[in-house]
C-alpha cells in the first residue's frame, strides 16, 4: 500500500470519530490507554508494568490486551500456566510477573471490560495495552509513547516509515512519555525533545528510561536469580522484538555475541528455528543463550530444545523507570487522580 491511500484511510477514519459519525464509548470502569503511533518498539509493556508496580499494591488494577497473534478467539483470562500461543506473549509476561493481577485478552475491549467488571467487582482501574488506535472506546486517560531515538514527528507513514497512525493524532493523548531515554538525560536533550514533540496546553510530558536487570534462567526454578551475568565470553542472542539494538548493546557489555537469531516482532518459533538454536549451541558449547523477556514467553513452549540449550538459556528482565524525581512525582500524581 502506498502512503497516500493509507493517509486518506487514516484521515477519514479519525475524522469520522471526531465528527461523531463513528461512536466512541466510555467503558464501565476507569481506564488508562497505553499506546503509540508507530509499529512497535516504544516499550508499552514495561510501562504497563510500571503502573502496576506503582499502584497495584493498594488498588486492584486489571490489564486488558488484544493478545496480538494469539491462537485463541474471543475473551479469556490469562493464567500463569497458559501458553503464549494461546494468550499472547505480552499478556503472559505481565501475568507471570504480577500473578495476583487480573489479566485478560479480548479484541472487543468494551465487552471485555464489562465482563471483567462483572467477574471482579473490586477492580478500580483497567490498563489497556496498545489501545491508542482502538477509537471505539474512549479511555479515561490516554498515554502515548514516543521512542527518544525516533520521535514520531521525524518518521514517515508505512511502508516508507514506521508510523501506523497520523502524527496529528498525538493531540488526543493526555500524556506523552518519551521512552528509552539515556539514563542521565541532560536539560539540553530534554529541550530538544520539547522542540521535536510539541504539546498542547492540556498535555503533560514525562521522560523514562529502560533498565535491564541481571539475566534469569528460563528453564530453572523461578526463585533462582543470579547476582550477575553468567561467566562466559560468548553469547548467542535470540530476538523477536521490534527494536533489538538496546538488548544487544546490553549483552555486549559482558560478552561477545557470536550468533544472533533475529526475527520479526511476536515471531512464533518454528521447529526449524529451534533446530538452529540447538545447532548453534552445539557449535558453541561454552556460550550462554540470551533472549528478551517477551521472547522467553514463547520459548517456554519449545519442547524440542536440547538439554544443553535449556541449561544455557537466560532472559533479561527489563523495566521502565523515570529519568528524574520530577517525572516520577508528576506521573504518580496524575495516575492516582484516576483512582
Amino acid at each position: 500500500m502506498c502512503t497516500w491511500p493509507y493517509f486518506l484511510v487514516l484521515w477519514f477514519r479519525n475524522k469520522f470519530y471526531d465528527w461523531g459519525i463513528l461512536k466512541s464509548v466510555s467503558p464501565v470502569l476507569p481506564s488508562i490507554s497505553i499506546g503509540n503511533i508507530t509499529v512497535g518498539g516504544t516499550g508499552k509493556t514495561p510501562h504497563t508494568e510500571l503502573i502496576l508496580r506503582l499502584l497495584n499494591l493498594n488498588n486492584p488494577i486489571a490489564v486488558l490486551s488484544a493478545g496480538y497473534r494469539r491462537s485463541s478467539k474471543g475473551f479469556r483470562y490469562v493464567g500463569t500456566n497458559d501458553s503464549a500461543v494461546e494468550v499472547g506473549d505480552e499478556p503472559l509476561q505481565i501475568k507471570r510477573k504480577f500473578p495476583s493481577t487480573v489479566v485478560a485478552v479480548g479484541a472487543n475491549r468494551i465487552a471485555a471490560i464489562k465482563q471483567m467488571a462483572q467477574d471482579h467487582p473490586n477492580i478500580k482501574l483497567v490498563v489497556l495495552d496498545d489501545a491508542f488506535q482502538y477509537r471505539k472506546l474512549k479511555p479515561t486517560y490516554s498515554i502515548l509513547l514516543s521512542d527518544y531515538h525516533r520521535p514520531y514527528t521525524q518518521d514517515l507513514l508505512l511502508p516508507f516509515g514506521r508510523l501506523r497512525d497520523l502524527p496529528s493524532q498525538a493531540s488526543r493523548a493526555n500524556m506523552l512519555i518519551v521512552s528509552k531515554c539515556p539514563k542521565n538525560l541532560s536539560l539540553e536533550k530534554r529541550q530538544i525533545q520539547h522542540c521535536l514533540l510539541p504539546l498542547n496546553l492540556l498535555q503533560e510530558r514525562i521522560f523514562t528510561t529502560l533498565i535491564y536487570h541481571n539475566p534469569c534462567p528460563l528453564f530453572r526454578e523461578e526463585s533462582f536469580v543470579p547476582s550477575s551475568f553468567p561467566s562466559s565470553k560468548e553469547a548467542i542472542a535470540i530476538t523477536g522484538i521490534a527494536q533489538p539494538k538496546p538488548f544487544l548493546q546490553e549483552i555486549s557489555k559482558y560478552c561477545k555475541v557470536v550468533r544472533h537469531l533475529q526475527f520479526c516482532d511476536h515471531h512464533r518459533f518454528t521447529q526449524n528455528d529451534i533446530s538452529k538454536i540447538n545447532q548453534f549451541m552445539h557449535q558453541h558449547p561454552q556460550a550462554i543463550i540470551y533472549t528478551t523477556e517477551k521472547d522467553a514467553m514463547r520459548l517456554l513452549d519449545a519442547s524440542t530444545l536440547s538439554t544443553e540449550a535449556k541449561a544455557a538459556l537466560y532472559y533479561l528482565p527489563v523495566q521502565a523507570d523515570f529519568c528524574s524525581e520530577r517525572d516520577r512525582t508528576l506521573f504518580i500524581k496524575l495516575i492516582k487522580n484516576l483512582l
